[in-house]
């Protein structure tokens, strides 16, 4: 397996290291370094997802990529399209990675420089600092409980911050209990190398809310880059993007604005293989099923499998299927969870006038839909944001959902200041560009706006997602991400 003989690797070249400058020599060539930029800073303010940039010519799993790569030039051309720090590869054999480059890369930017290597000596930590390195990572997977306490507490004594990198539930657990602050889900098994794009959504629930997440690996598009958002994350690593791009700084606008400025999609009510093909053909992000009965819409829980198993597209998609979403009213919180769990949903909305302590019972992440009608009602929705993913704002009306009349769209943008919502009610191809420029929501959710004959129509699917992609085709601001 790459992993153990990476590390085998590592460990006979680090003996080798130690002979020519004993441990004591370069803990002494650590200490003298200056004081270490901090990382963590980095990611303030924390409702933006930052970027790592990472200076990487090769990858086991990929072989070569970058050859011809200069590594200081890459970091400079990183750092003024936006990345707030930049990871270095330092292992050699593997990698193509150099101590050299990082040393380099930190005299040539400004911004916190981390060393990307396996690490599971203390000897490294001393070494990434002698070199300039103001953060570290830290691999769960090849690290016992008491090497990562351990490391990690050489690395805090130093100053540097560590990027704890998980793989599982139980490493997010073990990183957690280590005092990591920074956690990276890496969704690519480091034996396998293959990916699991909703691993990230699966650890994050684990995550404390006070931790800076990043997502690593698998991050090409701008797709991709909304699916991290939906995970509530900080910061997503990049490498391999970003050194085969033709055009490094558009490749880094594309990441930075599908995450941050991208508006997400939910196309809700879809009762066919063929309109959910047409969904993920055109780029949704979430594809909701109304399990509400007297709806002309609803579909019997049981029956989700099924449908997502005859959508070809659903099964094979380009850049990672959308998640899934069911649509309940009033029903108690144990109905729920236990549908949630058989249909194999990613989130559950909330439709009716469910409490806020019901919220708290529900396993998934929630996202509550809220009759918004004044500004009092920012209170109410305040109270539901806090026990809420999101926030789903629709129009006041006497029955659940699915009325097809507009917003308050003036009443829409004042709560998208204070939250981040998704809007309902009454959008569809001709007005979503509007609502969007008016309303700045954070995503919008169309059913009735994409029918014909209370039927879903593919061709208002398809117009309805090409006029919000086209809202954002603009450059994203630098200073925006400060």
């Amino acid at each position: 397996m790459f992993l153990e003989r990476i590390v085998a690797q590592t460990l006979k070249d680090l003996e080798q290291r130690k002979q020519e400058i004993p441990l004591e020599e370069m803990r002494r060539l650590a200490m003298a370094q200056a004081q270490p930029r901090d990382m963590l800073e980095a990611f303030e303010p924390r409702s933006r997802v930052k970027l790592i940039a990472e200076v990487k010519r090769a990858s086991p799993s990929k072989g070569l990529l970058a050859p011809n790569l200069d590594p200081v030039e890459t970091a400079q051309i990183y750092e003024a399209n936006g990345a707030a720090v930049i990871s270095v590869l330092t292992e050699p054999h593997f990698f193509l990675g150099s101590p050299t480059f990082l040393t380099a890369i930190k005299g040539a930017v400004s911004v916190p420089v981390l060393r990307k290597d396996f690490i599971v000596d203390e000897y490294q930590v001393y070494e990434a600092r002698s070199w300039g390195a103001d953060a570290i990572l830290l691999i769960c997977a090849i690290l016992d409980d008491e090497q990562l306490h351990h490391l990690h507490a050489v690395a805090n004594q130093l100053r540097m911050r560590c990027l704890v990198e998980v793989h599982s539930k139980e490493e997010a657990q073990r990183a957690v209990a280590a005092g990591a602050v920074i956690i990276g889900v890496n969704s690519r098994d480091l034996v396998t190398f293959q990916m699991n794009p909703y691993l990230l959504r699966d650890i994050r629930q684990l995550l404390p809310n006070d931790c800076v997440v990043i997502a690593e690996s698998g991050i090409h598009t701008a797709a991709d880059a909304r699916r991290i958002a939906r995970s509530n994350v900080q910061g997503m690593l990049v490498g391999e993007s970003l050194v085969v791009s033709n055009d490094i700084p558009g490749q880094i606008q594309t990441l930075l604005s599908g995450a941050n400025q991208s508006t997400q999609v939910k196309i809700c009510g879809l009762r066919t293989p063929d309109h959910i093909n047409t969904a993920v053909e055109a780029g949704t992000d979430m594809l909701g099923f109304i399990f509400h009965e007297p709806s002309h819409r609803y579909l019997l829980p049981s029956t989700l499998p099924d449908l997502l198993a005859a959508s070809a597209r659903y099964q094979q998609p380009t850049t990672g299927a959308p998640d899934l979403v069911g649509v309940f009213v009033n029903k108690e919180a144990a109905y729920i969870n236990e549908v949630a769990e058989q249909a194999g949903l990613h989130f559950v909305q909330l439709h009716g006038n469910e409490s806020p302590e019901l919220c708290q019972q529900i396993k998934r992440p929630v996202i509550k839909a809220i009759q918004f009608q004044n500004l009092e009602d920012l209170s109410l929705a305040q109270a539901y944001q806090e026990v809420s993913w999101r926030l789903l704002l629709d129009t006041p009306a006497s029955q659940w959902g699915g009325t097809g009349k507009t917003h308050d769209w003036d009443l829409a943008r004042i709560a998208a200041q204070h939250f981040p919502i998704l809007l309902a009610g009454g959008l569809s191809p001709e007005n979503v560009l509007a609502a969007i420029a008016q309303v700045h929501p954070w995503g919008v959710d169309v059913s009735s706006g994409i029918e014909t004959n209370k039927q879903k129509d593919s061709q208002k699917i398809r117009a309805f997602l090409a006029q919000v992609r086209s809202s954002e085709a603009r450059p994203i601001s630098l200073t925006s991400l400060s």
